[in-house]
């Protein structure tokens, strides 16, 4: 990881996204570029996945308005849990997308929850700017030791 790159450490519910920023003078010289610190640039949380099932269905206005939500009423809510996930998928997709064109000028290093790691994949754009995918949840890790997370010895 050098100076410049961008990490990012999502869930279903959460997304951080950090620059690698120079630790030292030599650093910020681009004389020793891998001596890196990472600094929090945002954190967004996702809306979609914090909803539960009855709050959706219990909650709504208007039973005759069409809808994936509505549905429920008329004996379909098997599917609302597929739905909801797969709405919350698209939605830490797009936020995914969305900072890696914002922040992502160098290399882009993206850390997601093994189980949701496909899905998410499937749904983004700039896939093919991610250098490099780990696929664990790495959201709760304090950031000194991220930058370890993201080394190929680790991930072999």
């Amino acid at each position: 990881m050098k100076v410049g790159d961008l990490v990012i450490v999502a869930t279903l519910g959460e997304i951080k996204a950090y620059k690698a920023n120079p630790r030292t003078p030599e650093a910020e010289a681009g004389l020793k570029p891998n001596e890196v610190k990472l600094d929090l640039i945002t954190a967004i949380d996702i809306v979609q996945a914090h909803k539960k099932v009855q709050d959706l269905v219990t909650g709504i206005e208007g039973a005759n308005k069409p809808g994936f939500l509505n549905r429920a009423f008329s004996g379909e809510n098997h599917n609302l849990k597929a739905e909801i996930y797969k709405e919350a998928v698209k939605a830490v997709a797009e936020d995914i997308d969305m900072l890696i064109e914002q922040y992502g000028e160098k290399k882009v290093f993206l850390s997601l929850p093994k189980p949701i790691a496909n899905d998410v994949l499937s749904y983004l754009k700039n896939s093919s700017k991610i250098y490099r995918l780990v696929e664990k949840d790495l959201l709760k890790i304090d950031k000194n030791k991220l930058i370890d997370e993201f080394k190929p010895e680790i991930l072999k």
